[in-house]
């Protein structure tokens, strides 16, 4: 899948500022994404390499994170009504997530969550009822916590990089669903994009509790509340108001936020 490159005017100082930066993202990363997605089958940039979930406490909780992200999209949309859409998005962090995962897992001496990943893509599918899915659900966040729980003692940089692969992958997912002239072509990455910005966003009390530097993390917390309106709900509307590069714009000024945490 190829992600689109476009030029988008008057996005502020900032964002114009940033474009720079992740040219390189977008362009000399796009050989590491196809990498990706043609070891793991990842989409929008998702998804970093096994070695890489490894050797990397920042990449294993990211991998982690786009698996909850997935799901929490899914789970609300079955919370809507909208059951058919909710069962395409427990498909993918079974299917292409968790199983480039499980190395990681396993060097990291953490359990497996197959078990609860199925319980609740056969409570969406089978159309089991709003207090089943719940159920299993619960159980299935609990079962990722104790994955998370691994890292013994991450830092606040750590998670920093874990909230900008977020916020960056979903500037990527977003940018598949808009098409020419803000015309939504990609539903189901529009849902994920949020769903990710929505994880980033769960991590940040997390690291408050890490750093001293309280401007730091309310400066990055601004910035994840500045997106999340970018999308009014989870049915998408047909025409998107946002460029993908005022996401984009966004993860960069969270890293940079982060340098002092």
């Amino acid at each position: 899948m190829e992600i689109k490159n476009r030029i988008w005017l008057g996005l502020g100082i900032v964002v114009a500022t940033s474009t720079a930066f992740y040219a390189g993202t977008r362009q000399g990363g796009m050989e590491h994404d196809m990498d990706a997605m043609t070891e793991e089958g990842g989409e929008g940039g998702e998804g970093a390499t096994t070695a890489e979930a490894i050797e990397s406490d920042a990449a294993y909780l990211a991998q982690l994170s786009f698996i909850r992200g997935h799901l929490n999209v899914g789970v609300n949309l079955y919370r809507e009504d909208a059951m058919d859409a909710s069962a395409t998005h427990m498909k993918h962090p079974a299917d292409e997530l968790y199983t480039a995962l499980l190395p990681a897992m396993e060097a990291r001496g953490a359990s497996g969550f197959a078990d609860e990943l199925e319980a609740l893509a056969v409570a969406v599918e089978q159309k089991q009822g709003a207090a089943a899915v719940d159920s299993a659900y619960a159980a299935l966040l609990d079962a990722i916590g104790k994955a998370e729980a691994a890292v013994k003692e991450p830092d606040a940089a750590t998670l920093v990089k874990v909230i900008v692969d977020l916020v960056r992958t979903a500037a990527a997912e977003y940018d598949i669903a808009v098409g020419e002239g803000g015309v939504l072509e990609n539903e189901h990455e529009y849902q994920d994009a949020l769903g990710l910005v929505r994880t980033a966003r769960e991590w940040v009390p997390r690291l408050a509790e890490l750093t001293e530097n309280a401007a730091a993390v309310t400066a990055i917390e601004a910035q994840l509340d500045m997106l999340l309106p970018i999308w009014p709900g989870l049915k998408a509307p047909p025409r998107l108001e946002t460029a993908p590069s005022v996401i984009y714009g966004a993860a960069a000024r969270i890293e940079i936020a982060g340098l002092k945490v």
